[in-house]
């Protein structure tokens, strides 16, 4: 199955119970139809580039998933129809950079191999 990446903006204001209902259908809909979710992340609460629907920050989160092309469409239905969700995209990674991302976890230096040159 391909892999596909979306990152969804939700506004800033929901609350923890709102946003987890959001983040429960969305693991739903990709899981309940055969696909498998690779990486699930929290960014957090950023400012937004320029005004969306008139919020200037949102509650970015990115899912990894593996499923077939149906979920994306169902999942985006579900974006779009979402009052909470302000913005998203979707899209299809390249095998390339699905080696790419694997790679760099496991290559990820344990923060106590990390020198500060300055000092």
């Amino acid at each position: 199955m391909p892999n596909y990446e979306t990152v969804f903006i939700l506004k800033p204001n929901l609350s923890s119970e709102k946003v987890d209902t959001v983040l429960t259908k969305t693991k739903g809909i990709i899981t309940s139809n055969e696909g498998t979710i690779i990486l699930s992340d929290s960014w957090g609460k950023r400012r937004l580039a320029y005004p969306v629907k008139k919020y200037k920050e949102g509650s970015y989160y990115l899912f990894h998933f593996s499923c077939d092309g149906k979920i994306v469409a169902e999942l985006e239905n579900f974006f779009r129809t979402s009052d909470s969700v302000i913005k998203y995209i979707t899209i299809k990674l390249d095998k390339s950079l699905k080696k790419k991302t694997e790679s760099k976890k496991e290559e990820k230096p344990a923060e106590t191999d990390i020198k500060n040159e300055d000092n």
